[in-house]
């Protein structure tokens, strides 16, 4: 495994909060209070993942919480490509990148939250 899927997962409760508070200020900028939940999740699965490591509450809710992300930031990139040819181009262009670019971390979240050594023997039990 590569040095830097190795950090990730040692320190997969540190990239959960990090990642909420992305989402965070992504719904601050936006306005929406509706992108608060993937917030919220995020934030948790990281405290979740720090104080209960080998829960299994914590083992669902990461991993439920890194696929939640990645649909969400896959629906974002879908509806910001029908912007890309008007006059939103450059907006819709940012977007699409930043939200292709964020699907991709959750996929390395969802990584780092089925690795876990001790989770996925916990969650096999």
């Amino acid at each position: 495994m590569p040095k830097f899927l190795d950090t990730l997962v040692a320190y997969a409760a540190y990239a959960f909060i990090a990642v909420g508070v992305i989402w965070l200020a992504i719904a601050f900028l936006g306005g929406s209070s509706l992108i608060l939940w993937p917030a919220l999740a995020c934030i948790v699965g990281g405290i979740m993942l720090r104080e209960w490591p080998n829960g299994r509450l914590t083992w669902s809710w990461a991993v439920a919480t890194a696929v939640m992300g990645f649909l969400l930031s896959a629906y974002q990139v879908y509806a910001w490509l029908s912007f890309l040819g008007g006059a939103f181009s450059t907006l819709a262009a940012v977007s699409v990148i930043g939200f292709a670019v964020f699907a991709i971390v959750h996929v390395f979240l969802f990584y780092a939250s089925t690795s876990k050594p001790g989770i996925v023997k916990a969650a096999a039990q």
